[in-house]
């Protein structure tokens, strides 16, 4: 059986050791609040977790997967500090969703075994990884990841070099910076924006990839479009001043019951566990399609 050591309990961390589990997966978790591990140990769901309270507590395990804050320094610092608590063959993972991995083992001494595995939100749902290793990252390192991503039935897809935001978050970056600039401009509202997304590109791309899309209406098409279309998409460097008065208005979205929505009178447990249900129906739907199609 893998065993794998999750550093952080946090919203991440806590939806991959419920997979893990789910995978039969031997599960150590350290969580350095009190509260929050308390908080963990007294729900069912996690009681076959080991915890800990050090990490170097942690013994004869396959991955050190790090599930902590995305904050650049703090991720060096502790990849920094544990380097010397595992033996070599223990694969370090970090699930950031946007820092490049080079910059995170810039201390690190054994740099060649620290890997990027991007998890998905909900990551007990959510079937994708974004496996992104450095120039410093060792090919066995790499081989064991995807093998053991595969083992547990996710969906790992190996960059070929490394980038700010990866894949995914480039292109979800790309389509929000657009968003919010529509919205800005008076062009639509909010609640409009969502609703378009939703029933033209959101049910789409869950069956056909944006450069498929492009195959399928015509490259040449397409060339017409994006010839009159790019000189006016939004293209500022900087975060949007619709986004900066909602800063500081320290409207940070549901965590703080206002960000575009109000969330205040929203039963949240509730409305994200329907919306995992309805994700769960759609990657079940779309698995079968591919099945179907032979991909």
């Amino acid at each position: 059986m893998q065993h794998v050591c999750i550093i952080g309990g946090g919203f991440m961390g806590a939806a991959l050791a419920k997979y893990f589990l789910n995978a039969h997966v031997k599960v150590s978790l350290f969580e350095e609040f009190t509260t929050r591990r308390q908080e963990l140990m007294a729900d069912k769901t996690f009681q076959e977790v080991h915890f800990i309270e050090r990490i170097e507590e942690c013994k004869e395990v396959d991955f050190i997967i790090e599930a902590i804050t995305e904050n650049l320094q703090a991720k060096q610092q502790l990849f920094e500090t544990i380097d010397d608590y595992f033996p070599a063959s223990t694969t370090f993972c970090t699930n950031t969703s946007s820092y490049l991995i080079s910059s995170i083992v810039e201390n690190v001494k054994n740099k060649e075994r620290v890997i990027g595995t991007h998890f998905f939100s909900p990551a007990h749902i959510t079937p994708l990884v974004e496996v992104v290793p450095s120039a410093f990252t060792n090919s066995n390192h790499i081989q064991k990841t995807m093998t053991f991503l595969q083992s547990i039935d996710k969906k790992p897809v190996l960059l070929k070099k490394e980038i700010q935001g990866f894949v995914a978050n480039r292109l979800q970056s790309a389509l929000s910076r657009e968003a919010m600039s529509l919205v800005q401009n008076g062009i639509v509202s909010t609640e409009e924006l969502d609703f378009i997304a939703k029933w033209s590109l959101g049910v789409r791309l869950a069956n056909t990839g944006p450069l498929e899309q492009r195959d399928i209406n015509g490259l040449d098409t397409h060339m017409a479009i994006v010839k009159y279309v790019y000189p006016t998409l939004e293209n500022g460097t900087e975060p949007l001043p619709i986004h900066e008065q909602l800063m500081t208005n320290k409207r940070f979205g549901m965590k703080t019951n206002r960000g575009f929505y109000d969330w205040s009178k929203t039963d949240k447990k509730q409305y994200l566990a329907d919306k995992e249900k309805v994700l769960l129906n759609i990657i079940n739907a779309v698995s079968a399609q591919d099945e179907e199609v032979g991909k």
